[in-house]
Formats: C-alpha cells, structure tokens, sequence
C-alpha cells in the first residue's frame, strides 16, 4: 500500500486549524494547552511536521471533539492485506483476523487503471 504521508499531514493539519478557528482559539493558546510550543504546533497545522497521535488525541480533547473528526476517513472498500506480524491477532474477540488499520486509506496513492 502507498501512503502519501504529506498529504495526510495537510489534511490533519487542516482540520486542526479549522476547529481551532471555529473555536475562536489562537494558535499559541491550543499549542500550550496541549503541551507543545507554538512553532511545533504551527508546523503541525501547516503539514510541514508529522502529526503524533497523542497530539491529535489532546486536541480533540481540548477542542471538544471526537478524534475521528480530526482524520480523514478511509477509501470505501478497501482492502488491505495484514502485516505478517499481526496475521494472527483478532479485533476485540472477533474471529476475523486484524488488519492493518485503515484510517490512512484516504491518502493511498491508488494505482494507475488501464484504460478498456
């Protein structure tokens, strides 16, 4: 699987500033709420750093939001193969086998289609 991680760190980023806005919340006030400078924080906002998961976790508690609203959702229909490692592991008791996870479908370079 491709993943094009810039493009999801914009998007990320993105949805990150637009909540803070509609929140009517600085940059540098969210950043210190969150435990980050506010260089860092802006970085992150503007995709230029990778965001940590336990950074998108405290914002969507300081922006009062669930975290999914902070990730975009994944391709419909998707299929992706288990990492070898986790071929045996089940979700929650499930039988079905866990597979990798498929919250970063959205930014899956998708394969170019042959023309018919």
């Amino acid at each position: 699987m491709d993943f094009d991680r810039a493009g999801f760190d914009r998007e990320v980023g993105l949805r990150l500033q637009r909540a803070r806005k509609e929140r009517g919340i600085t940059q540098a006030e969210l950043a210190k709420r969150i435990g980050l400078p506010r260089p860092s924080y802006a970085n992150i906002e503007s995709g230029r750093q990778r965001v940590p998961l336990d950074v998108v976790w405290r914002a969507a508690i300081v922006l009062d939001l669930p975290i999914a609203a902070l990730v975009p959702e994944p391709l419909a229909g998707a299929v992706i193969s288990p990492s070898p490692g986790l071929a045996n592991m089940t979700t929650f008791g499930a039988s079905a086998p866990l597979a990798e996870s498929g919250g970063f479908m959205a930014w899956r370079k998708l394969p170019e289609r042959a023309e018919d």
